[in-house]
Order: C-alpha cells, then sequence, then structure tokens
C-alpha cells in the first residue's frame, strides 16, 4: 500500500504535481474528498471513501502510507517542485486518527517549533 493521501488539493495542477512526484517513487496520490474527511486514516488508506462528515481539515496536508523507504527522496522532490503543506506519515499511533485530529496536531507541533 503506497500512497500518499492529499488533503485541501482543489486544483487539477497541484494534484497532478503530487500525483506526478509520488508516481516516480512507486506510489499512488489519492485525493481525499472533505466528504470523507470524518473517517480515519486507516480506512482512508485502505480506499474507503464517503461517511458522515463533510468539513474540510482547515488547509493542505500529505499523508504517507507505505513509503517510509522513499521518504527522504520524496520530501526533496516535494519541495524542489514547490509544494507546501503539512506532512505525515500514517503510523499505529495516528492510524485511527481522523484527517482534522492530524491536521491540529501538525499544526500544535510547527507553532511549537516556532514555524508558524
Amino acid at each position: 500500500m503506497k500512497k500518499v493521501l492529499l488533503f485541501g488539493f482543489e486544483t487539477l495542477p497541484e494534484i497532478l504535481t503530487v500525483a506526478g512526484i509520488v508516481q516516480q517513487f512507486g506510489g499512488e496520490a489519492v485525493p481525499v474528498a472533505k466528504e470523507s474527511c470524518g473517517l480515519t486514516l486507516d480506512a482512508l488508506a485502505q480506499g474507503k471513501t464517503g461517511g458522515k462528515s463533510g468539513v474540510p481539515i482547515g488547509g493542505k496536508m500529505l499523508v504517507f502510507c507505505g513509503l517510509e523507504r522513499e521518504l527522504d527522496g520524496l520530501l526533496a522532490a516535494l519541495r524542489q517542485a514547490g509544494v507546501i503543506c503539512l506532512k505525515a506519515v500514517l503510523t499505529p499511533d495516528n492510524r485511527s486518527w481522523t484527517p482534522g485530529r492530524l491536521y491540529r496536531e501538525l499544526q500544535r507541533e510547527h507553532r511549537a517549533m516556532g514555524r508558524g
């Protein structure tokens, strides 16, 4: 399951940019609709869609699933392409979280580190 979940990416050019980069590293880019943001990250990583919540997470975020070995090169390529957003890896600790919870946690960590 090598994929990157895309949250908050709304224009085709930015989705295609990320998708092209992810594909170079053997993965698939999967845009997640706001309607699916009530599901857990684990469910989304397994390809489930739908849900009860139509609430957007509040910004752009990428979640890397099964791409740990490719992560350094993937992050460098995304940075070079100007893809700026919050990023996380799917872990045993966060897989039961909703995208909104992960987004808020990443924002909190960035504020604590003085990055915004």
